[in-house]
């Protein structure tokens, strides 16, 4: 078990030996933090966003297609709108799951199977446009695709009920410096490869390159640990908690 005390005192020195790892570096993810399996209101805050913004993005773009393209019938000037918006969402998830990779092991291993869960409901709203034509279908898919490629993401749960504010607060920026030591190990691997074997600079710069990926090792196993200390492992386990 990690205390507060500790890992405030290790973000402290690691805010004073890393201070650009703080700055300008953004997760993609866990955006909010709740206990629990739909233990609490916020919990809701994700799919009001998501019927704000991408079922009214939707409707417009489905309207817009059906004004522009008159051969497309309502049903598919609606579904090949729905079809955008899941292609947008197989766009940016894998930027979102290689921050995931390299910042949290365990969300990782819950999250990393959502590209092949997009693509699967892509090609059933192909199949659906093309020959089913079934709005019930649609609804049903387009709902799992606002789950899988936002709502997952936008949320974590399964955090212990005595966690607090300032525990999730620790724990996120553990991964962003765990993420940024990644990112400085790969900007190092580009400059090497520009830079003569036998020079100094190039022995400078893997001696970095050494720190850094030591640095992220130790991150991404404190980040575990940190998980470990604050988050349920699994349902069984939140389940067996409120017994």
């Amino acid at each position: 078990m990690i205390s507060n005390k500790q890992t405030a005192l290790f973000l402290k020195q690691l805010r004073e030996q890393y201070p650009a790892a703080f700055k300008r570096n953004y997760l993609f993810y866990s955006m909010i933090k709740t206990k629990g399996i739909l233990d609490e209101l916020k919990e809701l805050i994700p799919w009001v966003l998501a019927a704000m913004i991408f079922i009214s993005l939707s409707m417009s773009l489905g309207h817009f297609i059906a004004s522009q393209f008159p051969q497309f019938n309502a049903f598919r000037a609606q579904g090949i709108a729905v079809l955008a918006i899941m292609l947008l969402f197989m766009l940016y998830t894998p930027v979102v799951i290689k921050q995931i990779k390299h910042s949290s092991t365990s969300l990782y291993q819950q999250l990393r199977h959502t590209p092949v869960k997009l693509a699967v409901l892509i090609v059933l709203q192909t199949i659906n446009i093309a020959y089913i034509e079934s709005t019930f279908l649609q609804i049903i898919l387009f709902f799992f695709a606002l789950s899988f490629g936002f709502v997952h993401f936008y949320k974590e749960n399964m955090f212990r009920e005595s966690t607090q504010n300032e525990q999730y607060f620790y724990l996120q920026e553990t991964r962003r410096i765990c993420f940024w030591a990644y990112k400085q190990v790969l900007k190092i691997q580009l400059k090497s490869l520009f830079m003569n074997k036998n020079s100094a600079a190039l022995h400078s710069l893997q001696q970095q390159e050494k720190q850094f990926i030591d640095l992220h090792i130790q991150l991404i196993r404190y980040e575990n640990e940190l998980c470990k200390t604050h988050k349920h492992i699994d349902v069984e386990t939140y389940l067996d908690s409120l017994m």
